[in-house]
């Protein structure tokens, strides 16, 4: 009996409506390549969207999906909108993935997504800060903030 192929590692880039779509997008791309994977773009909206709402939401995450997967065609990528909690929605998306890719909490952010996560996510975690830049000829993340993938998450420790 045949034993069927692994299937690729999985990151998911964690889009949640805070500005920071772009930077997410290309940074779990960007991993995905290197770690011969795919990439599961998860938005999550607010359960009290409407359908205008939440097709805008989506438009976001497709164009910024997009844009981050031109010069990547050989990595796959699936798309989802859930709608509740981030927190909980991310944590339970990421749970077989090798990487959650979330962009920093803001000081108002209510909840905190990003600590959350790397609390009580089962995979790495990694921030993505503002001001990062993810140049297209080079392919090298070079942040002006460091990526933060260390947490309180002994499992955020492991090596990609």
């Amino acid at each position: 009996r045949a034993v069927p192929p692994p299937s690729p590692p999985e990151v998911v880039a964690g889009i949640v409506n805070d500005g920071s779509a772009g930077r997410v997008a290309e940074t779990a791309v960007r991993l995905a390549r290197e770690l011969g994977g795919r990439v599961r773009f998860v938005q999550v909206v607010p359960a009290d969207f409407d359908d205008h709402e939440r097709a805008e939401a989506e438009a976001v995450t497709f164009s910024a999906a997009l844009h981050a997967l031109r010069g990547s065609p050989h990595v796959q990528a699936t798309f989802e909108t859930p709608s509740g909690d981030p927190r909980n929605l991310l944590g339970h998306r990421s749970r077989l993935a090798v990487a959650l890719v979330i962009g920093p909490d803001r000081p108002d952010a209510d909840p905190a997504v990003a600590a959350y996560c790397q609390a009580n996510s089962g995979c790495r975690v990694l921030v993505v800060p503002e001001g990062l830049v993810v140049p297209r000829d080079s392919g090298e993340l070079r942040p002006t903030a460091e990526l933060r993938p260390t947490a309180m998450n002994p499992l955020n420790q492991r090596a990609l």
